[in-house]
C-alpha cells in the first residue's frame, strides 16, 4: 500500500477506497429515500439501483443483500454521531459547555439525515440479531459521550446530582424528536431555536444554583453558546 509523506494512502488504493466510499454513498442515499418513502419490506433491490442509478450487480458488489443495505443506512448515521460529537467538543473544557457542543452537534447530524433517523425507530426491528446488537452498541457508545459529560459536570459541581445515563439517554431522543416530529416543530422553528430550547430546558433542571449565574447564557435560548456550539446550530435564530 503506498503512503505519502503524511502517512496518507495514495496511488491505486486510495483511488479505490475513494470509489468505494462514492458507491455505498451512493446506495445509502438511495436507500434511506425509499425506504422512508416505501418502507424496507416493500423496497426491491431492482428499485434502489434505479433510484442510485446503478445496476443490481453493482448493488451486491458493494453490499450483500437487503439487511446489509438496511445496516448501511443505520451505521452511517450512527457512525456521524461518533465523530461530529466528539469533533464538536475539541478545544472545550468545562463539561457543561461540551455537553452543550455535543448535544448541538448530535442534533445538527439528525436534521442532515432526518430520514435515516426516523428509518432506526420503523425499521431496526427487521434485522438480526447481531446486526441490531451491532447497532445498539453504536448507539449507546454515541449516548456514552454526553453522559461522560453530564457525570463530569456533577464531579465539578456544575451539576446536581442526577442519574446521568438517564439525562444522557433524554438528550439523544430530543434530538430524534426532531426527525419524527419534525412535521409539527420544524413548521414555526428552525433546528437551531429548538436545540438550544431543549438545552435550556434540560439545563435548567439540573444546573446547581452556585452554577446559575456562570451558566445563564444557557438557561436562555437565544444566549450565548461556546463557539463550538454556536457552529453546531447554536447561532442566532
Amino acid at each position: 500500500m503506498e503512503r505519502d509523506a503524511t502517512g496518507m494512502t495514495v496511488g491505486p488504493e486510495a483511488i479505490r477506497a475513494a470509489r468505494t466510499s462514492w458507491r455505498r454513498r451512493q446506495i445509502v442515499d438511495a436507500a434511506t429515500r425509499l425506504m422512508g418513502e416505501q418502507g424496507y419490506h416493500d423496497m426491491s433491490v431492482s428499485a434502489l439501483a434505479r433510484e442510485a442509478g446503478i445496476s443490481v450487480g453493482t448493488v451486491y458488489q458493494y453490499l450483500d443483500n437487503k439487511e446489509s443495505i438496511l445496516l448501511a443506512v443505520l451505521e452511517d448515521v450512527l457512525d456521524t454521531y461518533a465523530a461530529e460529537v466528539p469533533a464538536a467538543m475539541v478545544g472545550l473544557v468545562d463539561p457543561v459547555e461540551r455537553l452543550a457542543a455535543g448535544f448541538l452537534a448530535y442534533l445538527d447530524v439528525v436534521d442532515g439525515r432526518r430520514a435515516a433517523a426516523v428509518l432506526a425507530y420503523r425499521e431496526s426491528h427487521s434485522l438480526s440479531r447481531e446486526a441490531l446488537q451491532r447497532v445498539i452498541a453504536l448507539e449507546v457508545a454515541t449516548t456514552g459521550l454526553l453522559v461522560a459529560e453530564l457525570r463530569a459536570g456533577s464531579a465539578t459541581g456544575a451539576l446536581r446530582a442526577h442519574d446521568a445515563e438517564l439525562v444522557g439517554w433524554n438528550l439523544t431522543m430530543l434530538a430524534h424528536m426532531w426527525a419524527l416530529k419534525h412535521r409539527h416543530l420544524g413548521a414555526y422553528r428552525d433546528v437551531g431555536v429548538y436545540g438550544r430550547a431543549q438545552l435550556s430546558t434540560v439545563l435548567c433542571g439540573l444546573l446547581a444554583d452556585a452554577a446559575r449565574e456562570r451558566y445563564g447564557s444557557f438557561l436562555e435560548p437565544t444566549g450565548a453558546l461556546p463557539a463550538q456550539a454556536a457552529r453546531r446550530g447554536g447561532g442566532s435564530p
